[in-house]
């Protein structure tokens, strides 16, 4: 079955990464960019072979379709509009966890050129990664369980980034990046969604270096002041976070909305959501009806991950 075959290429991708853990990547890729796209490389690597080598049609596989010019439009207003939100889920995951994230595409940011680094941060992880996660896990699982299809393919997507900062955000990422999907039936709209994100953490980082190189001493006190966040209490980071968090997920909504009615695809977004939608995605296409999402292989390898994950955070 695809469901069995497509889990089973999963736990080969996390093998592949704990494998890589114990070489010398440092002293391979000493520059932190070419040890990011090493790290994409072999994330897409297993599916890449799975889609050549099994003879597919990628654009098919992966849901690849143009989208209205207006859609692109709305998607970046979208990503303005969950800004705040991914805001408020990183404050308070750094109440337990240590945001590393933000340190490593500095580093990136800072040895390389602008346009270097949105091909590094947003360009090769809004390509690769929603090939991978969305292209094939999610349409493989959506044919299942369409809503269980957005939840796992999520979950996955959170637990490959190994650390639990990234989890908390990526997690919630995942899943606006399948409605995303099934509001235009393409992945062009999660990989240009992605890219935006990504390349919204870049152009402000930018913006800070060359701040920094102009106003050093203001910015450092404003960093000093920024690392207060991690010793707030959660009721703090509420007050600086939620109100700008509760308005962009009303804008974001909306803007959804329209979306979806600008691609015709409405009824299909409501249907995942309203028991016997119409146009509710199909449950078998060559998987096998009432075959469920999670296998032996799924499970070793989220296991494998979540120890990774917890040694991370001790070690």
């Amino acid at each position: 079955m695809v469901i069995k075959k497509i889990n089973m290429m999963f736990l080969v991708t996390v093998l592949i990464s704990f494998s890589a853990a114990f070489l010398p990547i440092s002293q391979m890729f000493p520059d932190y960019g070419a040890r990011l796209l090493f790290s994409e490389i072999l994330l897409a690597a297993p599916g890449a072979i799975w889609i050549f080598a099994g003879k597919r049609n990628y654009v098919q596989t992966v849901r690849l379709k143009k989208i209205h010019g207006s859609t692109v439009v709305l998607l970046v207003l979208f990503d303005i509009a969950i800004m705040p939100v991914m805001g408020l889920i990183n404050a308070v995951s750094m109440l337990f966890v240590e945001n590393t994230t933000t340190s490593s595409m500095a580093e990136v940011v800072t040895g390389h050129s602008f346009f270097v680094s949105m091909v590094l941060i947003a360009l090769l992880p809004a390509i690769f990664e929603e090939s991978v996660y969305r292209g094939l896990f999610y349409n493989e699982y959506r044919k299942v369980a369409p809503l269980g299809g957005i939840f796992l393919s999520a979950f996955l997507f959170g637990i490959m980034h190994a650390n639990w900062n990234q989890f908390s955000y990526a997690f919630v990422m995942g899943m606006i990046f399948c409605l995303v999907i099934e509001a235009t039936d393409s992945i062009l709209s999660s990989m240009i969604l992605h890219f935006c994100i990504n390349g919204t953490s870049v152009i402000l980082l930018s913006v800070l270096d060359i701040l920094s190189e102009h106003f050093p001493q203001q910015m450092e006190e404003a960093l000093l002041k920024s690392e207060e966040v991690s010793v707030q209490t959660f009721g703090g980071i509420l007050r600086t976070y939620l109100p700008a968090a509760l308005v962009g997920v009303v804008v974001a909504v909306v803007v959804f909305r329209q979306i979806a009615l600008k691609e015709g695809r409405f009824e299909v977004v409501r249907a995942l959501f309203v028991r016997g939608g119409k146009d509710t995605p199909p449950k078998s296409e060559g998987t096998g009806r009432g075959s469920g999402l999670c296998t032996i292989p799924l499970i070793v390898a989220v296991a494998i991950l979540l120890v990774m994950m917890v040694l991370n955070e001790v070690l």
